[in-house]
């Protein structure tokens, strides 16, 4: 895991603020904030993301640790709370909670970062083997991110070691079916449906299979599915058993950020941010990049970022991106438009049909990059090279 997602649960605006300004000075923990003001004593009620610890913070005669111990085991979280000191049914109350620890106020910082830093030693024990999850979205509907994730999830799975799934998360006008000439029966809606009750085995039953072994969990529904229709903990539990089973997760995302995308985004270990040349992509790239690292608090060196249907005849050139978005590097897939079309009209892969074709060669080189193969010299200047009609200097 990389960082502990801590769930801080209060009363109090004030203690929040204190609280959460203490703990986000910590590059390796992520807060989320939630104020109960509704009356109820449920810390969890409308939580919607699933967190790997609950920092409450107690006051007697609200009912929150009373309710938290009438809760089953099963749907209890790693839980520390911050009471009174000096409270003996506080501190009662929060053993009957299962909490790991009990940290008297006022908080001293390093009492809670070594309480935390306890509770993620013991997740990282508990936590097997588990494949890397890379999320393609586009800055602007019709970048390519669709041709990007089918065609690297192609990639990937040739490697003789490597088990890798492609996932549609468009769950209303998701179309990967189409980039792989498939016509699947079952898909995400169905395993979302039984992904409380569902193993590594039994995930394969809403797997469609690509003739080169590629496995594909399609959107394929005949009815209208909205995020809000979805459980988070059975989203979650899906992506868990989808991880645990493979070496690599391809999810390719809607333009948009909702409860379920951005619990995947949070958890993703790299997001691929797919653009092209002209300045309507360029300004929402940069609006979707903040989103990302100031509101979700994704680390910016998990995002990549895909210029695709690149040409040097553009006003807009490379150094022209990468100043715009503030990063150092850009992955550059030149622009084959016929044949890329092709490849998606007839549902054949450019990776199996055109592998050495410009843009194959640019889909290998992303590939070799997020399996950890990398060239200390950047992608554009290998292609500048490899590939001048396409990307000499002007």
């Amino acid at each position: 895991m990389s960082r502990l997602r801590i769930l801080l649960v209060t009363r109090s605006n004030t203690v929040s603020e204190a609280i959460s300004s203490r703990l986000q000075e910590h590059a390796d923990f992520f807060v989320t904030k939630k104020i109960i003001s509704n009356g109820s004593s449920d810390p969890m009620h409308n939580v919607q993301s699933k967190q790997d610890v609950m920092l409450l913070h107690y006051a007697p005669g609200f009912g929150e640790l009373e309710h938290l111990a009438k809760s089953t085991i099963q749907k209890r979280m790693p839980l520390i709370v911050l009471g009174p000191a000096n409270d003996p049914e506080a501190m009662r109350l929060a053993m009957r909670a299962g909490a790991s620890d009990y940290i008297s106020q006022p908080v001293q910082q390093d009492e809670l970062s070594s309480a935390l830093r306890q509770v993620s030693d013991q997740l990282k024990d508990k936590i097997t083997e588990h494949g890397k999850l890379i999320a393609v979205t586009n800055s602007k509907g019709g970048s390519g991110a669709s041709f990007v994730a089918t065609n690297l999830a192609y990639a990937l799975n040739q490697g003789k070691t490597n088990r890798t799934i492609l996932v549609d998360l468009d769950l209303q006008f998701g179309g990967l079916s189409r980039y792989l000439d498939l016509k699947p029966k079952r898909g995400v809606a169905e395993a979302l449906e039984a992904a409380d009750q569902m193993d590594e085995v039994s995930s394969e039953a809403y797997v469609t299979r690509h003739n080169s072994g590629l496995r594909l969990l399609a959107a394929h529904t005949e009815r209208l599915l909205l995020s809000r229709d979805v459980p988070a903990e059975n989203f979650d539990g899906l992506l868990q058993i989808l991880q645990r089973n493979n070496d690599y997760v391809i999810a390719d995302l809607p333009r948009r950020i909702d409860m379920l995308s951005a619990m995947l985004l949070e958890r993703s270990d790299q997001i691929l941010l797919v653009v092209q040349q002209s300045l309507a992509h360029i300004n929402d790239a940069a609006r979707m990049i903040h989103l990302l690292t100031k509101e979700l608090a994704v680390p910016k060196d998990r995002i990549k970022v895909i210029a695709n249907r690149y040409s040097k005849k553009s006003i807009i050139d490379g150094d022209d991106i990468k100043k715009a978005l503030k990063i150092e590097r850009i992955w550059i897939i030149p622009n084959q438009y016929q044949q890329v079309s092709e490849s998606v009209d007839t549902g054949i892969p450019l990776m199996q049909d055109a592998k050495n074709s410009a843009a194959g060669k640019a889909i290998q080189m992303l590939e070799q990059n997020v399996r950890g193969i990398d060239s200390e010299e950047s992608p554009a200047g290998l292609l500048g090279r490899a590939l001048p009609s396409f990307l000499g200097r002007r």
